[in-house]
């Protein structure tokens, strides 16, 4: 709930959408010239929160200014408290965009601003952006303290922190155009999304230890949400293949995926992933993401069947214990009594080791990675950064095919 203190007034938040759209006409119309005269002047002013000791890259505004965009799909924050700032800071030449809290002396509200603002423009206009506000994401760098050089936070992605500091240091106590530093963050998302807009297809890979290095890799490296959803497309993939091979699921039918956020209870689903037969449930599987399976989840399992004839249950965790120490007699338990109740065969396991038996079942998962990038590319979970994250572990593994 929002203070009262902390309110944008209707008059500052339409303010702040007119210039932002105004900023996006000007980046939609841009010629190459135009974009030339931007990094001229970002290019020529000095970035000085860089260090050369440490031998950070944005040694320039422009150089900063592009480090925030390329390291977005970690710190992508950084781009919606910037632009935030360029906003206010157009609007109120006098206020210090360094003091981000309305709490602090002198201080402006950055988080409710970007939540009434910036981020539905970022959200309208197709561009990065977070869930509510950069903020809200960002929640080391709500420390009370001006965002001068002298900071202290370390976001992820090498010279984020020198960037972001530098890039409000340039036009706070240098006199920096924010106009001029707003659309060009615009437009350099906008040209690095168009960059990375279409997902890497990977080539033919038979061998299973190759296939698990890619996958794992994949869902290590991704961040944020809807990290979750990954694991799911890479046994989706498989089970594709399961269904058409498998004598067990002859004359079954795998449904196609719904919405991550979509609640199993509320669509009548029983997991994830749902196999059904005469157009009853015969398989699930339910994927915990960064959990360890626990006594209560298997308990909840009837409810979720509903009197339903579910023939295998499965319930893996990404977690590096998918049970702990501690709770495999509970667990045991549980899953004893949730068979005698339901006559489902409950199979609560890891994800990485179900994947690797899995694809060991397979006559040649030659295209389990094919179809997996597939599925990254049409699923409207899948978010932007998890996209590039892929496409930079294809062209590392198979640097030959680019």
């Amino acid at each position: 709930m929002r203070k009262k203190d902390d309110a944008i007034p209707n008059t500052e938040a339409s303010q702040s959408a007119l210039q932002l759209e105004s900023w996006h006409a000007s980046v939609i119309a841009a010629d190459q010239s135009t974009v030339e005269n931007w990094e001229r002047m970002l290019g020529s002013a000095t970035n000085r929160a860089y260090d050369e000791r440490e031998s950070l890259k944005p040694n320039t505004i422009l150089d900063a200014i592009k480090t925030i965009i390329d390291n977005k799909s970690q710190n992508k924050y950084l781009f919606s408290i910037l632009l935030t700032a360029c906003v206010k800071k157009t609007l109120y030449p006098s206020q210090d965009i360094r003091i981000g809290q309305w709490n602090m002396k002198g201080g402006y509200a950055n988080r409710s601003l970007d939540q009434a603002s910036v981020t539905p423009f970022l959200k309208r206009e197709g561009y990065t952006h977070c869930q509510a506000s950069g903020l809200e994401s960002g929640r080391n760098f709500e420390r009370p303290l001006p965002w001068d050089l002298s900071f202290p936070a370390r976001p992820r992605g090498e010279g984020n922190r020198e960037a972001f500091l530098g890039i409000l240091d340039y036009i706070q106590a240098q006199g920096g155009d924010p106009g001029i530093v707003a659309m060009y963050l615009l437009y350099y998302d906008r040209e690095r999304s168009d960059s990375i807009e279409a997902t890497s297809v990977p080539p033919v890979e038979p061998v299973i230890d190759t296939i698990m290095a890619v996958l794992t890799k994949h869902f290590a490296m991704s961040k944020g949400q809807g990290k979750s959803r990954l694991p799911v497309l890479a046994l989706y993939a498989i089970y594709e293949q399961l269904v058409r091979e498998l004598d067990r699921y002859r004359g079954v039918t795998l449904l196609p995926l719904e919405r991550h956020t979509t609640a199993d209870l509320r669509s009548g689903s029983i997991g994830d992933i749902q196999l059904d037969r005469d157009g009853e449930p015969f398989e699930g599987v339910e994927v915990k993401s960064g959990i360890s399976i626990t006594a209560d989840m298997i308990w909840e399992l009837p409810r979720k069947f509903n009197g339903r004839q579910v023939s295998r249950y499965y319930i893996l965790s990404t977690a590096d214990s998918y049970i702990k120490e501690e709770d495999w007699e509970s667990v045991r338990a549980a899953v004893k009594g949730t068979q005698e109740v339901t006559g489902t065969q409950i199979i609560p396991n890891g994800l990485i080791r179900t994947i690797w038996y899995y694809l060991r079942l397979l006559s040649d998962p030659s295209n389990i990675l094919r179809r997996y990038a597939e599925l990254l590319d049409s699923d409207p979970d899948v978010r932007m950064e998890m996209k590039e994250v892929w496409n930079q572990i294809i062209c590392s593994e198979y640097p030959e095919e680019r």
